[in-house]
């Protein structure tokens, strides 16, 4: 009976220790991540995005009625949810010619890949020549790299004049309204690419045709565009 009473004591005492180290373990690590004086961050949340003022040059397809629902995207030419989203704009713009309006802005996302401002500027020295929108399909098509020679090749596919889109691409001509954008964005919370604003929508990532038709129809119905 002693042997027994020992043996429950000596597990009650091991447990009593390794409970010891455990909280030792975590006060240690507490500490050491949050030094004394301050207190674990919280979650922040971030405020929504808000779109920011549509300009004339901004480049724009489908419908041309003044009150058409505007789709606004911003996106990257480099950005794989960017180019898997595309075939979902074009139903719903094929869908909806008469009545839905897309507009583009760039955010090249120049940190994941250093290219997308090469792609961005090919896209605005073709949209110089009066065709972004084949350039358009040509660069959000388009699975590898960017540089000089690859967006020569498509402009040339695009139909643009090569030695005009070569000069403009090269002297960087569009470098700084491009670096504007990005920061316009930034200033207005849009996070990353794409970012569509459809009336009082907000849809980010990759979004499907039955998503962009839902935001819609509500745009519609509010009566705003």
């Amino acid at each position: 009976m002693n042997e027994a009473r020992r043996f429950v004591w000596i597990l009650l005492g091991l447990f009593t220790v390794l409970c010891a180290v455990l909280f030792w373990n975590f006060a240690f690590q507490w500490t050491s991540f949050f030094p004394s004086g301050t207190k674990p961050p919280t979650i922040v949340e971030t405020s929504k995005p808000t779109r920011p003022t549509l300009r004339a040059t901004d480049p724009a397809r489908g419908s041309t009625d003044p009150d058409a629902i505007l789709i606004v995207e911003f996106a990257d030419f480099t950005c794989q949810y960017c180019r898997a989203v595309e075939p979902e704009i074009e139903t719903v713009i094929r869908e909806n010619v008469s009545t839905v309006r897309h507009i583009w802005r760039d955010l090249p996302v120049v940190t994941d890949r250093p290219d997308a401002m090469v792609a961005a500027s090919a896209g605005r020295c073709a949209m110089d020549q009066g065709r972004f929108w084949d350039m358009h399909a040509q660069l959000i098509s388009y699975q590898g790299s960017f540089d000089l020679d690859t967006v020569e090749r498509l402009a040339r596919s695009a139909g643009l004049d090569g030695e005009s889109f070569r000069a403009c691409v090269t002297n960087g001509r569009h470098i700084a309204q491009i670096q504007q954008d990005i920061d316009e964005a930034r200033g207005n919370n849009i996070q990353g690419a794409p970012t569509f604003f459809i009336g009082n929508e907000v849809l980010s990532g990759y979004v499907t045709a039955a998503d962009l038709r839902w935001a819609i129809l509500k745009a519609r119905l509010s009566g705003l565009k």
